[in-house]
């Protein structure tokens, strides 16, 4: 099957895979070959793709939409960062920016959510990556 992740800038991945693993709003979520057609959520955190070719390859991406239909798994995202690009003093810097944020109204509360949920995804995939 296909594996294309794209940013608004551009696309970043176009591999075949035998099985892809993305970090849905909810929990991460495996996909193989002959999977059934689905439209989900993004949340933020590590994008696993693995081919017989190149093994298994790890992103960090944040956000977006997924869709499996026809052999292809299409990613929209807002960000793809390769594990080298993710340090743990980062994501720590992020989530504690993250905490100053306002939340004195709904929209404020939402957006400082959004970014918590973000950094929290980039810690904890920066903790992964820093034990390997």
């Amino acid at each position: 099957m296909k594996c294309i992740v794209v940013t608004p800038e551009r696309t970043e991945i176009d591999r075949e895979a035998s099985f892809v693993v993305v970090p849905l709003y909810d929990g991460e979520y495996g996909i193989g070959k002959g999977h059934a057609p689905v439209v989900a959520r993004i949340g933020a955190g590590e994008l696993r793709i693995t081919s017989a070719e190149e093994g298994t390859a790890a992103f960090f991406i944040e956000g977006g939409f997924l869709e499996v239909s026809d052999e292809t798994v299409s990613i929209l995202t807002d960000r793809v960062l390769l594990p080298e690009q993710v340090t743990l003093e980062e994501a720590e810097s992020r989530l504690q920016k993250a905490k100053e944020l306002p939340q004195s109204n709904s929209d404020l509360a939402a957006m400082r959510e959004k970014t918590m949920t973000g950094a929290r995804g980039m810690l904890f995939a920066a903790q992964k990556w820093s034990k390997k």
